[in-house]
């Protein structure tokens, strides 16, 4: 199974913000920041100076309910609401072709050299309107090369708006005025023909009206009501006379009859009976039966009760006499209602179409009424006419132009000057694609970095690096491969002796064969037997540099009988021991991974404390893959800032993961820049020069 520390690329968490690493990423990108930000500034402000000044009128217009002076209690036109549809409509009225149209025409600008005959085109474009927040206000701006001219268009449109909106309101009341008294003048004529049918109706079919309704009507229910009188007075009548009669028949006294005792004259009769019955009883206690005054008195006293019998008897006749009387009023009041009765069914039959007439009239009067005071109305509205838009703020001359506005496009360029400088610092550093720290190499590919080797631009002559670590051991170079060399001793892996290294790295150019020098020229001066071997069988770096190329190497002893010692060559003056490239070969990877080459490696094991192998760049070739089953730890070079993150992964990758690489060696460290990339990305980096005694 796979290992897995052995993936090049470890997933992180973001790291917390850093103000230190902020101020060194300024300090580092603050040339290409600054450079843009100035650029940027610059082009603003060339253009806030040299673009042609332009200068803005501002006008307001406040949008009201037109007030109507005729009728107060309605007070909100049908043309007006307060809602954005209205106000948008009233804006696209402002921008219109035809208002603006008259605008030109009154302002000539047609005439205007510096607006042409495309002056309806021109000044739609400089019109700018606008709704002022939430209210009925509209806002008009108009933005001209003159601040006079300026001012003037937009108090023009303005003006213009409202006598158009005045016109548009007087022309609609006259309209409406016109249409309303056509309409009451044939209404009028349709009225007069409904009337006329309705009496012509009447007239035909002997119709007569009264207030109350028709004649016909207001009879029938009048004989309605006599005969009921009738019939009620008969009843009464009857059962008095029927109560006489019954008196009659029983033989009793007439005189106890309700209208005989309500009689005047039987009562003033009965009042000198009653005093004649007393004279005549006082005579006859006084003279007797015989005497005339009793006589003269019982004959007067017969007298007045035959007076009083008379007046029954014509009590009883007059009684007989009015129950006929009422019983013929009955017959006749019959007679007549069915007489009534039959007229009104005639009538009946017509008067759903006398009805339908009157209904016809009666809505005729009603339309024609309201339509009249409708017309008169609105005729008298249009001498008061109130359109309820006003101009609330006229345009003044502007003092400054409102473009190229320069303080602000000054504040502009600046403002997007550091964005975009910014934004480019940002992306150059991000475009990066090479290691500028340990940290980078160490969070992201999990490997650690033994040492930073100081970029040597002065080193001169072939000699270099030896004659350098010879004359100068106690350099900030000759540190850092000392370093080096203590950070492999440290690895828990190579403890036992001796040991074989492999030095190699992602692509050409970064300092292999230099750090392999260098790393065996430090062990050999530390009195060690070192072992440097050349197995780059293409470009054979360090056989070059020894000047051993016509010397027996590792080709001539993985193809030829030749012994090892014939092979290894010692330098005098470094005392370290070399097995050049030797021989050119065209199959350097089918060398490399013969079982020849490995029992050579396993021979050389015994022999020195140290062999230290040259190999190939990762990337054009697999040879330093081969040799990496061999070795006991891998010496992986970067060159700082210039070989990609992705390279080193992948060379990583190919190694075979992180199993046997013992580090990497940043090379050709420019330190005087290191510190931009981190304030302590190296200790000795921190360190003054005089710290240091070569």
């Amino acid at each position: 199974m796979r290992n897995p520390t052995d993936d090049p690329i470890i997933t992180k968490q973001l790291p917390s913000l850093d103000v230190r690493e902020i101020f060194d990423f300024l300090l580092r990108r603050w040339k290409i920041g600054g450079l843009i930000a100035a650029i940027t500034f610059g082009i603003f402000l060339l253009a806030a100076i040299t673009l042609p000044p332009s200068y803005t009128g501002v006008a307001q217009v406040l949008l009201d309910s037109p007030i109507d002076y005729m009728t107060p209690q309605d007070y909100s036109n049908s043309d007006f609401s307060d809602n954005p549809t209205f106000i948008e409509s009233q804006i696209a009225v402002m921008r219109s072709a035809s208002l603006l149209q008259q605008v030109v025409s009154s302002e000539k600008l047609a005439e205007d050299p510096k607006v042409g005959p495309t002056a309806l085109t021109w000044l739609q474009g400089a019109l700018g309107v606008s709704r002022v927040g939430f209210g009925n206000v509209i806002e008009l701006d108009v933005t001209a090369y003159d601040p006079a001219k300026a001012a003037s268009l937009a108090n023009a449109i303005a003006q213009a708006y409202v006598a158009d909106r005045t016109k548009t309101r007087y022309e609609g009341v006259q309209k409406a005025s016109t249409w309303l008294a056509d309409r009451a003048a044939y209404l009028r004529s349709e009225l007069s023909r409904s009337e006329e049918a309705v009496q012509k109706f009447r007239a035909d079919h002997n119709l007569l009206t009264t207030r109350a309704g028709s004649l016909t009507e207001q009879q029938l229910s009048e004989l309605n009501i006599a005969l009921i009188n009738a019939r009620a007075e008969l009843a009464a009548k009857r059962a008095q006379y029927q109560q006489v009669d019954k008196l009659l028949g029983s033989g009793g006294d007439l005189q106890s009859m309700p209208d005989v005792l309500q009689s005047v004259v039987v009562s003033a009769l009965r009042s000198q009976l009653s005093v004649v019955s007393r004279r005549e009883a006082d005579l006859r206690l006084k003279y007797g039966e015989r005497h005339p005054e009793v006589m003269s008195a019982q004959a007067e006293r017969r007298d007045i009760e035959g007076q009083i019998s008379a007046e029954v008897q014509r009590l009883v006749g007059n009684l007989k006499n009015e129950v006929d009387a009422a019983e013929a009023r009955e017959a006749s009041l019959v007679r007549a209602l069915d007489s009534v009765s039959n007229q009104s069914e005639v009538e009946g039959q017509v008067g759903i179409q006398l009805r339908d007439l009157e209904r016809t009239a009666t809505a005729n009067q009603n339309l024609f009424e309201t339509f009249l005071s409708r017309a008169k109305l609105t005729e008298e509205k249009s001498t008061l006419l109130n359109s309820g838009v006003r101009v609330i703020t006229a345009a003044a001359v502007p003092l400054s132009p409102s473009f190229p506005n320069r303080p602000l496009f000054a504040a502009l360029g600046l403002v997007l000057g550091l964005l975009f400088g910014g934004a480019g610092a940002v992306l150059r550093e991000l475009s990066a694609s090479g290691f500028m720290a340990k940290k980078q190499i160490e969070e992201e590919l999990a490997v650690p970095v033994l040492a930073s080797m100081p970029r040597m631009s002065g080193w001169s002559g072939d000699t270099q690096p030896i004659a350098y670590l010879e004359r100068k051991p106690l350099s900030r170079y000759s540190e850092a491969v000392r370093r080096l060399r203590l950070g492999m001793g440290a690895t828990p892996e190579l403890t036992r002796s001796p040991r074989l290294l492999l030095v190699t790295s992602a692509m050409p150019s970064e300092g292999k064969t230099t750090l392999a020098l260098s790393l065996a020229c430090s062990a050999a001066a530390d009195g060690e037997r070192v072992l440097l071997i050349d197995a780059d069988l293409r470009l054979s770096a360090a056989t070059a540099f020894f000047g051993m190329a016509e010397k027996v190497g590792l080709v001539d002893l993985l193809t030829l009988p030749t012994k090892t010692t014939h092979a290894i060559h010692l330098d005098e003056r470094s005392g370290i021991s070399l097995l050049p490239a030797g021989a050119k070969t065209r199959n350097p990877p089918a060398l490399l991974a013969s079982a020849r080459m490995l029992s050579i490696l396993n021979e050389l094991r015994g022999k020195f404390d140290t062999v230290i192998i040259d190999a190939p760049p990762v990337g054009p070739v697999a040879d330093a893959t081969i040799l990496a089953r061999h070795v006991d730890k891998i010496i992986f070079a970067v060159k700082w800032r210039e070989t990609s993150r992705e390279a080193v992964a992948e060379g990583i990758r190919h190694l075979g993961g992180r199993s046997k690489i013992s580090g990497i060696a940043l090379t050709m460290v420019d330190e005087p820049k290191l510190p931009k990339y981190g304030r302590y990305t190296s200790l000795e980096s921190s360190v003054s020069d005089g710290y240091y005694l070569n």
